[in-house]
């Protein structure tokens, strides 16, 4: 867990050097066994972005920055879109390895629609892959994806109940998975 806070606040340190606009954000989510924190500085036309996570059920903790080119006009329309890439580091407790700590490249995206008829409620998704070619350290090959449903609870703060899930599949075709399931959480703009 120390390992945890030293990358939270390593990747917020980071992030929070760099010149950021109105419609940054920072979001939380957690279980009974899980935690995540992302944060997100947007840039006008693109994104850059860090986050952490730590299940406790898996002893698994993953780390990511990321790059992404998104719709500088979404924010007056009622879907917001953005592409690009993630750096990934994972620690993971595996007895048949000794170098706890894979590394991968993963590209994907998110979308975010605003329903017109009731402007307070979205719906958000992300997905990211990193192949086989991608993947180093003993990595074969992972993805994440998550699902939200999110509702505006005031102007610059969304509650929402996530679905997703984050699969690890190593070199000799073991396989862990983390995240997995539903959770609660919230997001902020700064």
């Amino acid at each position: 867990m120390n390992l945890n806070l030293k990358a939270l606040f390593l990747t917020l340190g980071l992030l929070g050097s760099s010149i950021a606009t109105a419609a940054s954000t920072a979001t939380v989510h957690l279980t009974n066994d899980t935690v995540q924190g992302d944060v997100n500085l947007d840039m006008g036309t693109f994104g850059l972005g860090g986050g952490v996570s730590y299940d406790k059920d898996e002893s698994i903790t993953a780390g990511y920055l990321g790059f992404n080119v998104q719709d500088s006009e979404g924010a007056s329309g009622p879907l917001q879109i953005g592409i690009g890439a993630r750096v990934y580091a994972v620690e993971a407790d595996r007895t048949v390895d000794d170098d706890d700590i894979y590394t991968a490249i993963a590209l994907g995206g998110w979308y975010r629609y605003t329903l017109q008829e009731a402007n307070r409620v979205a719906i958000y998704g992300s997905g990211y892959y990193a192949p086989e070619v991608l993947s180093f350290t003993n990595l074969d090959h992972m993805y994440t994806y998550e699902f939200r449903l999110e509702y505006m609870t005031m102007r610059n703060a969304r509650a929402f109940v996530r679905y997703g899930n984050t699969v690890i599949v190593f070199d000799d075709n073991s396989r862990k998975e983390a995240n997995t399931g539903f959770a609660v959480g919230a997001e902020v703009e700064f």
